[in-house]
């Protein structure tokens, strides 16, 4: 089983629940650990065996910047069902950073998982 990791996934979008977070974008960083079955990828060395990281962020980007979730919950369930809609895709974490949800604090974070 491999693993894949992206860290610290750049977005600005709408997400909370108080009336100015409805109208101004915020900062998120996202996480994703997405593990797969790689031996064939390993074996031939071809993308068409892979997992492209790079086509599962862009589809994570778009689906978390035309977010207008008021609950971090309902958008780190949508990134998730996302990325296990890849059938290659054995098990996926995905954790939703708001850094600025709490003056008192760096990041407030909510995290889901799923496996097959």
């Amino acid at each position: 089983m491999a693993v894949i990791r992206i860290n610290d996934l750049k977005v600005r979008t709408i997400i909370g629940v108080h009336s100015w977070e409805r109208v101004n974008k915020q900062d998120l960083s996202l996480h994703i650990t997405i593990k797969y079955d790689a031996s064939k990828a390993c074996a031939s060395g071809s993308l068409k065996d892979a997992l492209n990281y790079e086509a599962v962020a862009a589809k994570v980007i778009k689906i978390a910047e035309r977010s207008r979730d008021a609950l971090l919950e309902k958008l780190a369930g949508r990134i998730l069902k996302s990325v296990m809609s890849n059938r290659r895709v054995q098990a996926a974490y995905v954790r939703v950073d708001k850094p600025h949800a709490l003056p008192q604090a760096g990041c407030v974070s909510f995290e889901l998982s799923a496996q097959r």
